[in-house]
């Protein structure tokens, strides 16, 4: 599903973004990122979903080399892709069904099959009794809630969480994670969760990955801490 071979990003503050990162994911997997900032985990998400490209080594997504996709080709790219953010981004003028059905508007769908698909993601993220209500009606869960439903409005085979419980309470973060695991277990999306909450990592156990200083320091499904860091390059 994902694989990143060798990747080095840096930006031209001389910051080394991502050193030598070498991650396999599988299909259906459902992995945390975690680290403290400026670790590499903002970079990562924009390296995988096409914002940025690798300065060395190959960021594989569903067979796709990303580095090397042709900027008209990045929006269909990303169509396989769902992101939510710690912010929301909702439109606000826009109802909990328009916010949905936006999502599948832009990409063709017929109107017959946006209503029948806009039902059932209200009835997968329980919010059908707010499919009229607008995002500032909502309390901030609930907004969370619309943002990971017009996410997997169009069935992405990814979906990427950056931060997706930051603004949010114990409780309601953990019926967000315990919302993402229905999906994941659902419909087999392979997610990625960016996250700074090691209490809902260490509840919610799951295969976690740590970046510090753009390196691998951690994979638990390859047996813990890396015993060695490689030096960046100059």
């Amino acid at each position: 599903m994902i694989d990143l071979k060798e990747v080095v990003k840096s930006y031209p503050n001389g910051v080394h973004a991502i050193n030598h990162l070498d991650l396999h994911i599988d299909q259906g997997e459902f992995v945390y990122i975690i680290g403290q900032t400026g670790s590499g985990k903002s970079t990562l998400i924009r390296l995988l979903n096409g914002e940025i490209v690798p300065d060395r080594g190959e960021v594989i997504v569903e067979g796709v080399d990303v580095g090397k996709l042709k900027h008209s080709k990045v929006p269909e790219y990303r169509r396989k892709i769902g992101c939510i953010f710690q912010d929301y981004r909702l439109l606000p003028k826009l109802t909990v069904y328009e916010n949905i059905a936006f999502a599948l508007e832009v990409i063709g769908m017929p109107k017959r099959e946006i209503k029948k698909r806009v039902r059932e993601i209200l009835e997968m993220v329980d919010l059908k009794e707010k499919e009229r209500s607008y995002p500032d009606e909502l309390s901030g869960g609930q907004q969370q809630r619309v943002t990971i439903g017009r996410a997997i409005a169009n069935h992405p085979s990814l979906l990427i969480a950056d931060e997706p419980t930051g603004n949010l309470d114990p409780e309601k973060s953990m019926e967000i994670v315990e919302l993402l695991e229905r999906i994941n277990e659902k419909y087999g999306t392979t997610i990625l969760m960016v996250t700074h909450d090691q209490v809902l990592v260490d509840k919610k156990k799951k295969r976690t990955v740590m970046l510090e200083r753009g390196f691998m320091v951690y994979d638990s499904m390859s047996g813990g801490y890396a015993s060695t860091i490689k030096v960046a390059d100059e």
